[in-house]
């Protein structure tokens, strides 16, 4: 098995879609850190405490700001992208049934491709997180503002890998999602296409519900979206706003569900797009040419 996902990890890393990306992040970190941060709140230094630019950029407000666009996009391009295109591109190849024939399991070999993609995906966007935090550094001494995590509701060393883990959770279901799409299509078009529009149709759709109010505002919280969202701003640090590149409303953390409640939610969807996932390619014929 571990040979099995060298190899994975191999092909996929091999390819230059992954680097793609890895640059698109980085350029939206940059944009962030400099653009919405560092230049804007230039233009008005007397906003210095309390501006939404100044919070944007300087560390240590910033690994909030970073993980809420990271989650954002890390789950619209950077997975569902990725994941999409390395899951459709074995059937059009004619690999998967090469792969089985081999001897590998069905299970096995869904297992194997989900722990490649899982373990690239996390190196990449941890990469990108830790650019995006080398800008803000630079960032903050050229505001010649203070570099610590002493500030107030500031987070530890352990409190900022729990931050990390949040974002990571509330990007997880949408990859699954990806997976799930481009394997029952098998599409790149569907995998793709199909984790956008979720995300679009959904941030529409519990808009409207939240302006209708009542049992339908209830409703909203059923959304995947709303327990992501729930789970960034649980890494907030102190009370005020930034500017984020995350198209969704900046909700009030007391408005969006309870952070451990999400993290369950979440992780029920994923068992669902797992369980479709796995009973549709357990059951399809595998033919030469998908």
């Amino acid at each position: 098995m571990i040979n099995v996902l060298e190899a994975e990890l191999l092909k996929v890393r091999t390819r230059w879609m992954p680097y793609v990306l890895f640059l698109m992040m980085v350029g939206g970190a940059a944009v962030n850190m400099w653009l919405a941060g560092y230049l804007e709140w230039k233009q008005d230094p007397s906003a210095e405490f309390s501006g939404q630019a100044y919070r944007t950029f300087v560390f240590p407000y910033s690994i909030a700001v970073l993980l809420d666009s990271g989650q954002f996009w890390g789950s619209a391009i950077f997975v569902g992208i990725l994941t999409s295109s390395c899951v459709s591109t074995e059937y059009n190849w004619g690999t998967v049934r090469q792969v089985l024939v081999r001897g590998q399991s069905r299970a096995g070999y869904l297992a194997v491709k989900i722990a490649a993609l899982a373990i690239l995906c996390a190196a990449f966007l941890l990469a990108a997180l830790a650019v995006g935090l080398f800008f803000s550094v630079w960032a903050t001494s050229l505001a010649d503002a203070p570099i610590t995590l002493d500030v107030r509701d500031g987070p530890s060393l352990p409190e900022i890998g729990l931050m990390i883990f949040r974002a990571a959770l509330g990007i997880l279901p949408y990859g699954l999602l990806a997976f799930m799409l481009s394997t029952v299509g098998r599409s790149t078009a569907l995998g793709i296409g199909g984790t956008f529009g979720y995300i679009i149709a959904e941030g529409i759709g519990v808009a409207i519900l939240q302006g209708i109010g009542g049992l339908a505002a209830d409703l909203s919280d059923v959304a995947l979206g709303r327990h992501a969202a729930g789970l960034v701003a649980a890494n907030r640090i102190g009370s005020g706003e930034y500017n984020s590149m995350a198209f969704r409303e900046f909700a009030d953390p007391a408005k969006l569900p309870d952070p451990n409640v999400g993290a369950l939610v979440i992780l029920l969807y994923c068992l669902v797009f797992l369980a479709i996932t796995f009973t549709v390619f357990l059951r399809r014929d595998i033919r030469v040419h998908q």
